[in-house]
């Protein structure tokens, strides 16, 4: 509806934004959102924003030429916006409640704009009353885990286990950790069980994934001198936790005992910041490694693309492994990639003896799993060999 309402006024931004107090957030938003700097989760304050003026009436709901109207221009938003014209209409809930405001807005200024497009937006905002009662409960649900999340990186984020990584290729020496998060045991954001991957994508859903994500960085890294000398630790981040930050993060980490494990499949554009970033930590000694490498398209893209130094199969391709000539077909087909871009395949969740020692085998090099040793708090009892 946002999109249909700024395609027929013909604007650059529509958005629908709740009412906070002195402040809006806005909630939903259709079209160039970047080119104002706003996306969902912005929040606009009341003196700095038109919200409090138009509700107040000092504001009019509809103006062709903001930097025509003398109190208009003067206000910081109208400058950080660039703002050139505006239409807005007030949102109610069902039973009546004032929710906050229906806006679309463009850089230029509109003098083709007529009192039928005012009639048009509250035509539209009282459409979306119902859906305005259902948005409510889902942001006071990720309002609620928002505090959660933000409580949780104050105290230091969440806690850190280490499963080991050997070597069956040689005696089952081990030769590294991969550090994993653990959440306080809590219904999540959906009211689903304790898991990882659903605290960290909650936790991007109300646009606290890259702090929580860095935290738990920051707290395996903190580790990595209790670990031996000659292991390594593999840390997991999503392409949109490589950037400075993470770089700054591992600044003063001896680069040959690093391994950052890059999680999301979504393929990587050629030439992002993100292949930047890792070129530089390359660049310093530190290792690059794909995760889930068969699980789909995606997966062996990113393989690709990446070019890294460890490859871990999909846990996927691991379970039964040893009853399943197909997994073993593609096992062989990735060891075989992997020589050829000079990097080591890593078995995760090898859960059985049969599985293990297909796996050895097979070749591949490296792996890990609850048979060979579940995760555990530092100090762990890591022994030299398995």
């Amino acid at each position: 509806m946002l999109e249909a309402l700024r395609l027929r006024l013909g604007m650059d931004v529509t958005w629908l934004a709740r009412a906070d107090g002195d402040r809006v957030v806005l909630q939903a938003l259709d079209g160039d959102g970047p080119s104002f700097g706003i996306g969902p989760g912005s929040t606009l304050r009341g003196e700095a924003s038109y919200y409090t003026r138009v509700i107040s009436g000092e504001l009019p709901d509809f103006l062709r030429d903001v930097r025509a109207h003398e109190l208009a221009r003067t206000l910081p938003i109208t400058h950080a916006l660039q703002a050139g014209a505006y239409l807005t209409a007030p949102v109610f809930e069902r039973d009546g409640a004032f929710y906050g405001l229906l806006t679309a807005m463009s850089h230029k200024a509109r003098p083709d704009l007529q009192e039928r497009d005012r009639r048009f937006i509250r035509l539209v905002s009282e459409m979306i009353s119902d859906s305005v009662s259902d948005l409510r409960r889902v942001w006071e649900r990720r309002s609620a885990f928002w505090d959660r999340i933000s409580q949780l990186i104050d105290d230091g984020g969440p806690r850190m286990v280490y499963q080991p990584i050997v070597d069956l290729a040689a005696g089952g020496w081990v030769v590294g950790a991969e550090a994993l998060a653990r959440f306080p045991e809590a219904a999540d954001v959906d009211g689903a069980p304790n898991e990882p991957e659903r605290w960290f994508a909650g936790a991007a859903a109300v646009g606290l994934g890259l702090e929580l994500e860095l935290t738990a960085v920051r707290a395996a890294l903190a580790d990595l001198p209790r670990l031996p000398d000659d292991m390594f630790m593999s840390v997991n981040v999503s392409p949109g936790t490589v950037g400075p930050d993470l770089v700054e993060l591992i600044c003063d980490v001896e680069p040959g005992r690093l391994l950052l494990e890059i999680t999301e499949h979504d393929r990587i554009e050629d030439g992002s910041e993100v292949f930047q970033t890792l070129a530089e930590v390359r660049a310093r000694g530190v290792r690059i490694g794909a995760d889930d490498v068969g699980s789909g398209y995606a997966g062996l893209a990113q393989l690709l693309a990446l070019r890294p130094d460890l490859v871990k199969m999909d846990r996927y391709l691991t379970h039964g492994i040893d009853a399943d000539p197909a997994r073993r077909a593609v096992t062989n087909a990735l060891i075989q990639v992997a020589d050829e871009i000079g990097a080591h395949v890593l078995a995760e969740g090898i859960e059985t003896y049969a599985e293990l020692d297909t796996l050895r085998a097979t070749g591949v090099r490296l792996g890990q799993g609850n048979h060979i040793a579940p995760p555990a708090t530092l100090p762990a009892t890591l022994p030299d060999r398995w």
